[in-house]
C-alpha cells in the first residue's frame, strides 16, 4: 500500500520553512508493537496554498535496514480539498533507490523527472498521466488525513493517488465519538498499475484514526494502519 508504506517508512525541515503560521508535527512509527522510525511533517497553509514536506527514517533497531524518504508538495486549497502543483519524491528503502517528480495543470498530473520517469517510458502498459486527472499525490493525501480538521464532516475524506506508476483510492468514513475523541475508519485501496503479486497479496488496507479537539480543530493523535506485514500505529509526540 502506498500510503501504508509512507506510514511504515515516511527529519526535520530547514529553520528558515516554519514561520509563525506553520505546522510541524512527529509521529513515533511503531510496526508490530516494534518501534522502526519516526514520521515528521512539517506545513505551511495562508488560506489559498498549502506547502507540505514529510521525512521518515529508521530508528533502534530498524536501522539495520537503514530506510529513509522525504517528500514535499505544493498547491491549493480548494472548496474541494488539496489540488496540488508540484510533487516531489525520494526514496531509499535500503536496497533500492527511487525519485519521481510531477508537476500538475488543470488537474492533470505530468511526470517531470525522477528514476519512475524513464521506467514509465519503458513499459508499454504504464498507466497514462493524462487519464488521472483529478488525482493527488501520495503526501497530499497523506497530509489530508493528518493535518487539523474541521469537527464538521471530519470523517468524510475521499482521494484518487498517482504517483506517477500507480494508481490508489484513499477513502474514510464513519466516525466514533468517545469522550469528544472521534475515530475515523478508512481503507487504501490499489487499483491500477500495482503487480499482480503485489495485488495478490494484499489490495486494500484498512485503517482507523483518532483525532482529539484542540481549541476549534479536530487534530490527529493516532493512525493505525493494518497489513499483511502486521499492524503499524503511528502515536503523535
Amino acid at each position: 500500500m502506498r500510503i501504508a508504506v509512507l506510514a511504515l517508512f515516511v527529519l526535520c525541515l530547514p529553520p528558515h520553512f516554519v514561520s509563525a503560521g506553520d505546522t510541524r508535527s512527529s509521529y513515533d512509527v511503531r510496526l508490530l508493537g516494534v518501534p522502526v522510525g519516526q514520521l515528521r511533517l512539517a506545513a505551511r497553509e495562508d488560506g489559498a496554498r498549502y506547502a507540505v514536506t514529510s521525512t521518515f527514517a529508521t530508528t533502534g533497531l530498524a536501522r539495520i535496514v537503514d530506510a529513509s524518504f522525504g517528500l514535499s508538495a505544493q498547491g491549493s486549497i480548494t472548496a474541494d480539498g488539496l489540488a496540488p502543483t508540484s510533487y516531489d519524491e525520494q526514496i531509499d528503502t535500503g536496497s533500492r533507490r527511487s525519485t519521481a517528480q510531477l508537476s500538475y495543470a488543470g488537474g492533470v498530473p505530468r511526470i517531470t523527472g525522477g528514476t519512475v520517469a524513464a521506467k514509465v517510458a519503458s513499459d508499454p502498459d504504464a498507466l497514462d498521466p493524462r487519464a488521472q486527472t483529478g488525482s493527488v499525490d501520495p503526501l497530499t493525501a497523506l497530509y489530508g488525513v493528518l493535518r487539523d480538521r474541521p469537527l464538521p464532516g471530519l470523517c468524510d475524506y475521499s482521494v484518487i493517488i498517482f504517483d506517477g506508476a500507480r494508481r490508489a483510492a484513499l477513502t474514510m468514513s464513519g466516525g466514533r465519538d468517545e469522550g469528544g475523541r472521534v475515530t475515523c475508519t478508512g481503507a487504501y485501496t490499489r487499483l491500477a498499475g500495482f503487480s499482480a503479486s503485489e495485488m495478490r497479496r494484499q489490495s486494500a488496507y484498512p485503517f482507523s484514526i483518532t483525532y482529539s479537539p484542540v481549541g476549534d480543530v479536530m487534530q490527529p493523535q493516532t493512525l493505525t494502519v493494518h497489513s499483511g506485514y502486521g499492524t503499524a500505529v503511528l502515536t503523535r509526540q
